[in-house]
């Protein structure tokens, strides 16, 4: 198997020096109104390089099975190591400080991680700007949202103001 180390030409020698979850927005990800938690994360790179990103559940649970399967031959190593137990618990947080908490608790230890997993490919481009961030970077959040129509009508609103007639 080729390693799983990122030999691009926009990481190379890039690593993730630090993050931190600086909050949580709730976005409208469908048509039928179905909403998702996006944490925002702050990153800064060994250049120096700040990025703010937005990044769900479902994307940790992602990188998790994405690490694995990159590292087959570390499998039962990366499955007993935190990550897990730190998606299990996130997933359990009902208090949302609590889970921003663990969120970044959880990031933290990825980037900390053997050089093999934390500059790999597969971590590296998750701490990548996605589209979405680049939307709600320049706070253009209505591009993303789908538009609601108003149940209330003209027609009813001039029922309910009729004006005494003299």
């Amino acid at each position: 198997m080729a390693s799983a180390v990122f030999e691009g030409t926009s990481l190379v020698n890039m690593y993730v020096r630090g993050c931190w979850v600086n909050g949580i927005r709730r976005l409208i990800i469908s048509r039928r109104g179905d909403e998702e938690e996006f944490y925002e994360i702050r990153t800064e790179w060994s250049d120096r390089n700040i990025l703010y990103l937005h990044r769900s559940y479902s994307d940790l649970g992602r990188l998790f099975k994405r690490l694995l399967d990159s590292f087959p031959e570390d499998r039962p190593e990366l499955s007993r190591s935190p990550l897990l137990q730190g998606l299990i618990t996130i997933k359990e947080a009902h208090d949302i400080e609590a889970r921003l908490n663990e969120v970044e608790k959880l990031l933290k230890t990825i980037i900390n991680m053997p050089w093999k997993y934390s500059r790999s490919e597969v971590v590296l481009t998750f701490f990548e700007r996605s589209p979405l961030d680049q939307v709600l970077k320049n706070d253009n959040v209505h591009k993303i949202q789908p538009n609601f129509q108003s149940p209330v009508k003209i027609s009813g609103l001039k029922a309910l103001v009729t004006l005494p007639q003299s």
